[in-house]
C-alpha cells in the first residue's frame, strides 16, 4: 500500500459526518471575504505585543525586508515552509552570501539526496522508501559504520538543534494569524519549529495574507482539518502560540524581553497575488488550506499542463498564475474528483483557474 492510500485509508477513519468540514468551510469563507479588515486588525494587534510588523504586496518586496533585516548575518536557520518556498527564501539568501541551514528531517533528507521536488504541501519524501531516507541521514550526519535508524535520527536531530542554536535569526512561516488576539500560530510534527521560533534571539515570520483569521478557535479547527484530510492524522504533535517577544516581570516585577525566548519578532504579511486572485473571481481558490488532499487530482492536471516547480494545491496553483510562474489550464482541461474539507469541487477548480491572468498583466 503506498504511502497516499495509507493516508486515504486513515482519512476516512477520522473525518466523521463533515461538521469540521462545514466548520473550516465556514471560517475560510469569512476570512476571505473580511480580508481587508484582518488584514488590518492583526496588524495592529501583533503591533500592540511588540511585534514588529511589515506588508509585503510581492515577493520582491519581502526580499527587500528580508535583505535589510538579516544583511549582518552568515547564515540563518529556518523551518519548512511553503510561504518560504514561495518567495524562494533560500535564492534570497543566497544572493546575500547568508548560508540557510533547513532543519526538517525530510527536507534535509531531500537535499541529501538531491532528490525534486514532489509538490505536495507537506510530504517531502512522499516517493522515497525508507532505504532512501535512511540512506540521506546518514550522509547528513557524516555517520559510518552500523549505526542503527534510530541512532542516526538522533544524531541528526542534535546536529540540527545545534545548528538552531548557533544563528541569530529563526524564520518560520506560519499555520495562522489570530486577528483579534495578535497571536502566531504553529503547529507541526517534528518539534524543530519551535526550537526555530524559539531558540534564536530574533524570530522572523512570513506568512500570507490568507492565513489570518477570526478566532483562535479557527485556527485550530484549520489546523485540525488539515491534519485530517492531508496526512490522515488527528491532529499535529506540537502547537505554538505566539504572542508576541518572550517576556517576564518575574525579578522585581520589572518587565524583561528575551528572557526565555527571543527577544524580537518580526511579522511580514505576504500579498504576492492573494488580492489579485480573489479580484479576478478566485476567491473560492483562496479558501483552500493547502491540506493536500487534492495531490492525485492536482497531480495529474499539472502533469498535462506541464506545470513545474509549483505546490499542487488549488491556492497555490492560483497563485502561481497570478504570479506569472504558469499559464492557467488550457481550455476544455479537466481534473479528477477529490474530496475537499472547504467543499471545492473539480469542476469549479479548474473554471477558476481559467479565469485567472498573470496580475501584472490585469487592466
Amino acid at each position: 500500500m503506498s504511502r497516499l492510500q495509507q493516508i486515504e485509508s486513515l482519512r476516512q477513519g477520522l473525518i466523521g459526518n463533515g461538521e469540521l468540514a462545514s466548520r473550516v468551510t465556514a471560517v475560510r469563507e469569512a476570512s476571505v471575504s473580511r480580508l481587508p479588515e484582518l488584514v488590518q486588525l492583526a496588524s495592529q494587534k501583533l503591533e500592540q505585543k511588540l511585534a514588529k510588523v511589515y506588508a509585503a504586496q510581492n515577493a520582491t518586496e519581502a526580499a527587500a525586508i528580508l535583505g535589510n533585516l538579516l544583511k549582518n548575518e552568515q547564515q540563518v536557520v529556518r523551518a519548512y515552509s511553503n510561504t518560504l518556498s514561495e518567495i524562494r527564501f533560500d535564492t534570497i539568501m543566497a544572493e546575500q552570501d547568508i548560508k540557510v541551514c533547513p532543519t526538517r528531517l525530510e527536507e534535509i533528507v531531500r537535499q541529501e539526496m538531491e532528490l525534486p521536488v514532489t509538490g505536495h504541501p507537506h510530504l517531502v519524501t512522499l516517493d522515497q522508501s525508507a532505504t532512501v531516507i535512511e540512506e540521506g541521514l546518514r550522509r547528513y550526519t557524516r555517520i559510518t559504520g552500523d549505526a542503527d535508524q534510530k541512532t542516526t535520527v538522533q544524531l541528526a536531530k542534535e546536529q540540527v538543534k545545534a545548528k538552531i542554536l548557533q544563528c541569530e535569526f529563526g524564520v518560520t512561516g506560519a499555520n495562522a494569524i489570530v486577528a483579534p488576539n495578535g497571536v502566531i500560530v504553529l503547529a507541526e510534527d517534528e518539534g524543530n519549529v519551535r526550537a526555530v521560533s524559539n531558540l534564536p534571539y530574533k524570530h522572523v515570520v512570513v506568512v500570507g495574507l490568507d492565513k489570518i483569521v477570526p478566532s483562535a478557535e479557527d485556527a485550530m479547527a484549520i489546523v485540525k482539518a488539515t491534519a485530517m484530510y492531508g496526512t490522515g492524522r488527528i491532529t499535529s504533535t506540537y502547537y505554538s502560540l505566539i504572542a508576541g517577544p518572550s517576556r517576564t516581570a518575574d525579578i522585581e516585577f520589572r518587565m524583561a524581553y528575551g528572557m526565555h525566548g527571543p527577544k524580537e519578532v518580526h511579522v511580514i504579511l505576504l500579498d504576492n497575488g492573494r488580492t489579485a486572485v480573489i479580484e479576478q473571481g478566485g476567491g473560492c481558490l483562496m479558501k483552500c488550506i493547502d491540506c493536500g488532499a487534492c495531490y492525485e487530482a492536482c497531480t495529474a492536471l499539472a502533469n498535462r499542463q506541464e506545470w513545474q516547480d509549483i505546490v499542487l494545491t488549488p491556492k497555490q496553483i492560483a497563485l502561481g498564475i497570478v504570479q506569472g510562474k504558469i499559464a492557467p489550464p488550457a481550455a476544455g482541461s479537466t481534473m479528477a474528483d477529490f474530496l475537499c474539507p472547504v467543499g471545492l469541487s473539480a469542476s469549479l477548480v479548474v473554471n477558476s483557474l481559467a479565469r485567472l491572468s498573470h496580475s501584472h498583466r490585469r487592466k
